[in-house]
């Protein structure tokens, strides 16, 4: 068409009301005004190219124009499906980072290491007998990889004392709920999982609480990532006591039934 073409066609589509926006949302708008823009552009093209489309049809030059304004959609829908395929990767990325990091946090305390990856593989069972769909289990999955994200603070020390925590060090270590709630607040593709990471040690009852939420007010993943990491950590020992058997554990969080743990999911802690 030559260069003399563009100013006037890059003026007319830059007057339109439609900058900026998302690609899908101008793929719309593209397709829905196609024939009122090409009837525009054809004008633009016939004022600058001047002598030089004089035996070019009307009809021939709009099939010209409109194979340009195909490929132009091509190409945004191209750039679309490659932002989004980015969503996507930076998510798994960033999951996959949080497993090397809570192997890593897991692993500075002899009583600890593993901790996570065993939780993961707990909640991903109890969720499957539950009949979750494959998204949710998915979902409560990376929940049960982040839960502990907070632990990069300074209240994983707690875990190597060599005795029972007093309620103060047991509410210190016990904020890194808060922290990791935190932590996952401002990455968009985390906020779902925020509610799970800051009530996964939220007593069933609330324990008298007037600010946390009680019974199935509490998110589902929180309450089964609170029974898998219970277990879990009994069937660990630590600095004050031995491991406990799988039987004795599964003894414990039965007592706790309707006070600590979620008494609909006590029974699935005995699939484990």
């Amino acid at each position: 068409i030559g260069k003399a073409s563009v100013q006037p066609l890059r003026a007319g589509f830059l007057a339109w009301p439609w900058l900026p926006m998302s690609a899908p949302n101008l793929i719309r708008i593209l397709e829905d005004n196609s024939l009122s823009i090409l009837t525009e552009a054809l004008g633009d093209v016939r004022a600058a190219s001047g002598h030089a489309l004089r035996g070019v049809s009307d009809d021939d030059l709009k099939i010209v124009l409109y194979t340009v304004l195909l490929k132009v959609v091509d190409v945004l829908r191209e750039k679309s499906a490659i932002q989004t395929n980015v969503k996507v990767d930076t998510k798994t990325i960033f999951v996959s980072a949080v497993r090397d990091m809570m192997d890593y946090i897991d692993g500075q305390s002899a009583y600890t290491a593993g901790h996570t990856r065993r939780v993961v593989e707990h909640v991903v069972k109890m969720a499957s007998c539950m009949g979750l769909s494959d998204d949710e289990i998915e979902t409560l999955e990376t929940a049960a990889w982040v839960h502990n994200i907070g632990m990069i603070s300074q209240s994983q020390k707690l875990d190597s004392l060599p005795r029972t925590l007093t309620q103060h060090e047991l509410k210190m270590a016990r904020n890194h709920t808060v922290v990791g709630a935190e932590i996952l607040r401002p990455i968009d593709f985390m906020a779902p999982l925020v509610p799970i990471v800051r009530y996964h040690h939220t007593r069933y009852d609330a324990n008298n609480s007037q600010t946390d939420p009680r019974g199935e007010a509490i998110p589902l993943g929180a309450r089964l990532i609170n029974i898998a990491d219970a277990y879990q950590a009994m069937l660990e020992p630590r600095a004050y006591r031995p491991a406990l058997s799988r039987m004795d554990a599964l003894l414990e969080i039965d007592k706790a039934s309707g006070t600590q743990f979620d008494p609909r999911l006590v029974p699935l802690a005995h699939e484990l």
